[in-house]
């Protein structure tokens, strides 16, 4: 049997805890001495173990005293919510991080802090940390979705400056001919960077390509806006119908 002050040196739990874990009936003693002091058994250091397990997964103490009740199937089922709970935090994480790269981009796009940016970027991501699920939800299956945050998630630095470069040099020729020589270099450029960024797979970049345009004003795409989407679509129809002309000839 073990005081209150010996389990607390045990385990590393202040006494304070574990008077607060005793008031709640989470950690209760299991007996007393005849001082009426307190005394905890090797099934209740069990139980305290278990609490600090739970505890340490993120589950808050109102639910760590259900499960503690429940069948070890109900403990499978809580537990593998919770680590559902953890890989969508890791989702909003790893978006957020993705927010604060694209501020340090936008400076260096900018050549200058553009605060409405930055406070708009950390804002959106603050309030709406799933804001890049839902969009692409919107166009694809959850598996897929989560395969494309994937993807995002892989992408080198040099990959991510790639696709700044080249919207700032598209933005730098808004004023070009979509049909002339540069705005379909230009285009050829785009869709090596969205492929070596994403892949291949046609079907996919299309209904991507249909994201984009759906908030092509937005922030979670910057430095994307309507000019950029619309030289892009214009120059990729001329080189689509160019392509389409070169295959009939050849028949």
């Amino acid at each position: 049997m073990y005081s209150i002050g010996q389990l607390s040196k045990k385990t590393g739990v202040t006494v304070r805890t574990l008077d607060y874990y005793d008031e709640i009936g989470l950690v209760v003693p299991s007996s007393s001495t005849d001082g009426g002091h307190r005394l905890y058994s090797e099934n209740d250091v069990l139980r305290l173990e278990q609490v600090l397990a739970l505890k340490y997964m993120g589950f808050p103490l109102r639910q760590i005293k259900k499960i503690l009740k429940e069948s070890t199937v109900s403990w499978q089922q809580s537990i593998a919510q919770q680590l559902g709970m953890v890989k969508q935090q890791q989702i909003r994480l790893q978006a957020l991080e993705r927010a604060l790269e694209g501020v340090l981009y936008s400076i260096e796009f900018e050549g200058e802090v553009k605060w409405p940016i930055v406070f708009e970027t950390i804002r959106l991501f603050h309030h709406d940390p799933e804001i890049a699920f839902r969009m692409l939800n919107k166009y694809f299956p959850c598996e897929e979705t989560e395969e494309i945050l994937r993807l995002n998630d892989r992408l080198t630095k040099e990959e991510l400056r790639g696709w700044f470069h080249i919207i700032q040099d598209i933005q730098a020729h808004l004023h070009e001919d979509p049909g002339s020589d540069l705005a379909q270099a230009l285009a050829d450029k785009w869709l090596d960077q969205v492929r070596s960024m994403f892949g291949t797979d046609e079907s996919r970049l299309d209904k991507m390509w249909e994201v984009v345009k759906d908030r092509k004003d937005g922030i979670p795409f910057y430095p994307l806006n309507a000019e950029v989407v619309h030289f892009i679509e214009r120059a990729m129809a001329i080189k689509e119908q160019r392509n389409e002309a070169q295959a009939e000839v050849e028949r």
